[in-house]
């Protein structure tokens, strides 16, 4: 049996974020477990978006992995939004790969800067039937 929160969960997951990273916000919260924040582009949540947990980290994913996805992913349902460097959304998309997950939906935020790097919106949503209930 599917939960309201489940339903409202994947209501919102699974249709793109849109362009802007205001967009981005508006739906992030209903749907998300968590946002992962990349300091290179973007500080803080909107203060009316307070309730989601916001992870933050300056480009190196590594930190934000060990102390709080490796362990986020092995649970079931657990969906992730964020706002990263292309950069950082490479390694989560291979790391989310080994735990059932993929990217669902992502858009460009920016131009790329001298080494090919742009901002980037995303969401990544189990999409292996035992990790969705």
């Amino acid at each position: 049996m599917i939960t309201r929160r489940e339903a409202i969960k994947w209501g919102v997951v699974v249709p793109a974020i849109a362009a802007s990273s205001q967009a981005a916000f508006a739906r992030a919260p209903q749907g998300l477990d968590a946002f992962l924040l990349d300091t290179r582009y973007v500080e803080n949540l909107p203060a009316e978006h307070a309730a989601i947990t916001a992870i933050r980290f300056a480009g190196d994913v590594t930190r934000p992995w060990f102390d709080t996805l490796d362990h986020a992913w092995r649970r079931r349902g657990y969906v992730l939004g964020g706002i990263t460097g292309s950069d950082a959304l490479f390694v989560l998309e291979v790391l989310a790969q080994q735990h059932g997950r993929r990217v669902v939906s992502q858009q460009q935020l920016g131009e790329k800067n001298e080494r090919g790097v742009y901002p980037v919106s995303w969401v990544i949503a189990p999409v292996h039937p035992s990790v969705t209930a």
